[in-house]
C-alpha cells in the first residue's frame, strides 16, 4: 500500500462525507414534525376562515330574500330614477291643480255657482285621475316604457289647461 493510501483510510472519517454526523436524523425529524404541525394550523385557520365566509353570505343571501318578499319584489322599482322623477312630476301636478281648483272658488261669487262650477271641474279632472291611474299601472308593468310615461305626463299638463281654461272663463266674466 503506498502512503497515500494509507492516509486516507486512517483519515477515513473526515473524507466521509455521505454519513451524515450523529443527531442528524433527530434533528431532521424534529424540523419536519414542527414545519407538519404548523401546515395543520393554517390549514385549519383557512377551513374555519371558508366556514365562516359561507355562513356570512347564506345570512345575506336568505336577509335579502326575506327583505323582497316583505317588499313584495318591487325593490327595482322603488330604485328607478324614473319613478323618483315621476313621483315629482305627480306631487308638482297635484299641487299646481290643488291651487287652480283654489283659485276658481275665489273667482265665483255666489256659494252656490261655486259649488258647480267646482263640481264641474272637479269631475273633469276625476276622469283624467282615472286615465292617470291606468297609466301608472301601465307604467308599473314596463318601467322602460317611454310613451307611457309622456302620456302620463300629457295627462297631468291636460289637468292644468283645463282648470286654466275654467279660471279664464270663469274670472273674466
Amino acid at each position: 500500500m503506498s502512503v497515500l493510501e494509507e492516509k486516507i483510510k486512517k483519515n477515513s472519517e473526515q473524507y466521509d462525507v455521505h454519513e451524515p454526523s450523529e443527531g442528524h436524523l433527530d434533528r431532521f425529524t424534529a424540523k419536519l414534525d414542527e414545519r407538519l404541525h404548523v401546515g395543520e394550523k393554517k390549514q385549519r385557520n383557512r377551513i374555519s376562515f371558508i366556514r365562516y365566509a359561507a355562513a356570512i353570505i347564506l345570512i345575506a343571501g336568505l336577509a335579502s330574500v326575506i327583505a323582497i318578499q316583505f317588499t313584495g319584489g318591487n325593490s327595482s322599482l322603488q330604485a328607478n330614477p324614473i319613478n323618483d322623477e315621476l313621483a315629482a312630476v305627480k306631487d308638482h301636478y297635484n299641487k299646481l291643480a290643488d291651487q287652480k281648483l283654489n283659485e276658481i272658488t275665489t273667482c265665483v261669487e255666489s256659494d252656490e255657482e261655486s259649488a258647480k262650477v267646482n263640481e264641474m271641474a272637479r269631475k273633469e279632472i276625476e276622469k283624467l285621475e282615472q286615465n292617470a291611474s291606468l297609466l301608472e299601472e301601465e307604467l308599473n308593468k314596463d318601467a322602460s316604457n317611454e310613451r307611457v310615461y309622456g302620456a302620463l305626463v300629457t295627462n297631468y299638463r291636460t289637468r292644468i289647461k283645463i282648470l286654466d281654461n275654467i279660471i279664464t272663463r270663469i274670472c273674466e266674466l
